[in-house]
């Protein structure tokens, strides 16, 4: 099978979405990875592009819907100007007990993209794509040889990455097997609004929650 490369992706460098996230998802079906995501049953509906952009409006640009798709083995979770799928608290709900998931962030606002890749309630290697060289998780360095590929180098000699969303993108593809396309957004898609959220994880020091 060809590996995917960040050309697969060329198109990302010319689409109007400025604030996304893609979260791939294995071992549950579309309602499921809703329901894991913090929406409930009762909003859970057919919905497309045009209704996630009402609701960015809305929202004043902080979009708190999801849209997915089925592509393969995997569970494709779309958000226009949202992030939800990026916390480890909502990785770590849709991969418990034997899950898997990736996710890629573009933020051009907040200059600061994001990869996590998570396994079975764990992240296991995430970083900044415009600083690869600071990863974390339980194996930080489990995807340094598809990175250097894709030119996302484990310790480049630059501090900052540019142009590096669609080398995650295609990092993301190599874990997951799935190329990601707009045209997978074209439907048919389910989606709902995220009301019952993974609650955060308390901040060290904080007092445990009753």
């Amino acid at each position: 099978m060809r590996k995917i490369m960040p050309a697969d992706y060329a198109w990302e460098n010319d689409w109007q979405e400025e604030i996304y996230t893609v979260t791939f998802v294995r071992g549950l079906d579309e309602r499921e990875t809703l329901r894991r995501f913090g929406v409930v049953d009762d909003d859970i509906h057919p919905a497309d592009g045009e209704e996630a952009m009402e609701r960015v409006e809305e929202t004043d640009g902080c979009c708190d819907m999801v849209l997915v798709t089925r592509a393969g083995d995997w569970t494709i979770a779309f958000e226009y100007s949202g992030w939800e799928g990026t916390r480890p608290e909502t990785l770590r709900e849709l991969t418990r007990d034997g899950g898997e998931a990736v996710s890629v962030m573009r933020h051009d606002y907040a200059a600061s993209h994001d990869f996590e890749h998570a396994v079975d309630g764990r992240i296991r290697t995430a970083f900044r794509p415009q600083t690869p060289q600071e990863r974390w998780g339980t194996h930080p360095d489990a995807l340094n040889e598809d990175m250097r590929e894709l030119g996302l180098e484990p310790e480049p000699d630059e501090e900052y990455v540019s142009g590096s969303v669609p080398a995650a993108l295609a990092l993301a593809s190599r874990v997951s097997g799935v190329l990601f396309t707009p045209a997978l957004l074209d439907g048919p898609l389910l989606g709902g609004i995220i009301t019952d959220a993974v609650p955060d994880d308390p901040r060290e020091g904080d007092p445990l929650p009753l």
